[in-house]
């Protein structure tokens, strides 16, 4: 019974985190009562009061006496740790996003097709096809997209590598979903082509290349599109 209480809790810990992460719930907001939100999951109020405690104690949700529960004013950089593995992040931030990226994942695509093996392959190979197939439908290019650049640190077959992006999952998709509604999906289809090729044949330094063009490539647009709204 005890198990099935903390699935439960952990169930509605993990849609309050959604909610934070897609901005539907924003720094400074009043959530959503624990009486609607246990009408709306279909759970008790107990495994959402656990659900809340737990994000008030990583300061992500503050509770405020006799006034309600509001997301926290939290900075891009604070929360990266074991239990909440996520960055959130205003979307002025979008540009740093890509451009730390960058500093990640050119060296990755070349150590992933130095060190990949056929699983991987496969994998990239199938993301992409989904990214092919799916280009008019937002969430699945960009869970395919977001997708293909984890395995590219898979491939890599380091530990650390693989463990910062597991960290940054979460600001790593959050990023993607924005990149794809602002510039669309025509020119990435067309870089992660390259990119598999390259992987495909085992050229380190093309595969390097072509990462860094696209990210390149992506930053100057995010640029582009900043201008253009300001």
């Amino acid at each position: 019974m005890e198990d099935k209480k903390m699935v439960v809790s952990e169930i509605v810990y993990q849609s309050i985190r959604e909610k934070i992460i897609n901005q539907e719930w924003t720094p400074g907001m009043k959530i959503t009562s624990e009486v609607q939100l246990s009408n709306e999951l279909n759970v008790s109020r107990m495994s959402v009061r656990e659900a809340i405690e737990k994000m008030v104690a990583l300061n992500v949700l503050t509770k405020k006496k006799g006034g309600g529960t509001y997301v926290s004013n939290l900075s891009p950089s604070i929360y990266i740790n074991g239990l909440i593995q996520m960055m959130l992040f205003d979307k002025d931030e979008l540009l740093d996003v890509v451009e730390f990226r960058k500093v990640i994942e050119v060296d990755s695509a070349a150590m992933c097709a130095q060190r990949c093996d056929d699983s991987t392959i496969l994998a990239l190979e199938k993301y992409y096809y989904i990214m092919l197939e799916n280009s008019k439908s937002s969430e699945t290019f960009t869970d395919a997209d977001h997708m293909f650049h984890v395995e590219i640190a898979k491939g890599t077959k380091n530990s650390l590598i693989i463990k910062v992006n597991e960290i940054l999952t979460d600001i790593w998709r959050a990023q993607q979903k924005e990149l794809n509604h602002y510039l669309g999906s025509s020119k990435g289809i067309e870089d992660h082509a390259k990119i598999l090729g390259a992987i495909k044949n085992r050229d380190s330094e093309l595969a390097a290349l072509y990462m860094r063009r696209h990210l390149t490539r992506t930053i100057e647009e995010i640029r582009e599109v900043k201008a253009r709204n300001s």
